[in-house]
């Protein structure tokens, strides 16, 4: 069992939950259920343990438990009206952030293994720049999984917006001490080029969390 990770990256006006994905079976509505039908036991508790993190931190703006999350054709959550957020999971660990779109215009998590992003990937994954900067660094690999972690946050933040998939070239990471930002390298919907996205991460208990939100 973790340590919850997000309360400590996201601000008081973002709920968040967490659960071992293995712990949930039988959360899903009938309304959710048929998005997952004939998937893997892995991926069904996955989507489950998904679901019902979000449900109990909806539950604190009020929302009814009985209220579905079901997933567009796009693969994203629909949200309750009036709310947005994110769900991540690794095998052994879930998350949902959710706040309410008066205060928040959209939130991104991300949760990642703290392996050693594998430097064959970097090329893929990482911009020129970046790469320049993971190699001055002594702990390249895990940090090229912090930045890894950090562009899934950003791009799960800025989909609701642009409701643009982006590539991992798109923004260029830097990453600080506990904290990211994100610059646009293209434009993206209403985001130009320089525009910056900022957030945080924790490496902890073999996890990397990260986690930024955009404001209204």
């Amino acid at each position: 069992m973790h340590k919850p990770l997000f309360h400590r990256l996201l601000p008081d006006d973002i709920e968040t939950e967490e659960v071992d994905p293995h712990s949930v079976a039988g959360g899903l509505l009938s309304a959710e259920k048929e998005a997952i039908e004939g998937a893997a036991p892995s991926r069904v508790e996955q989507f489950t343990a998904g679901r019902v993190c979000s449900r109990i931190a909806l539950g604190r703006f009020g929302v009814a438990a009985t209220t579905p999350i079901p997933r567009g054709e796009d693969r994203a959550p629909i949200w309750p009206d009036g709310f947005t957020g994110s769900i991540s999971h690794t095998d052994t660990w879930c998350a949902a952030a959710v706040a309410r779109r008066v205060d928040v215009r959209c939130v991104g998590i991300d949760l990642e293994p703290a392996t050693p992003l594998k430097e064959s990937l970097w090329r893929r994954v990482c911009t020129a720049d970046e790469r320049d900067r993971l190699r001055s660094l002594p702990d390249s690999g895990l940090m090229g999984k912090i930045l890894f972690s950090a562009k899934e946050a950003v791009y799960k933040c800025q989909y609701p917006i642009t409701g643009q998939f982006l590539g991992f070239h798109a923004v260029d990471v830097e990453v600080g001490d506990g904290s990211f930002r994100a610059v646009f390298r293209q434009p993206a919907g209403e985001f130009q080029p320089g525009d910056v996205v900022s957030g945080r991460y924790l490496v902890e208990e073999g996890l990397v969390a990260s986690a930024c939100e955009i404001r209204r």
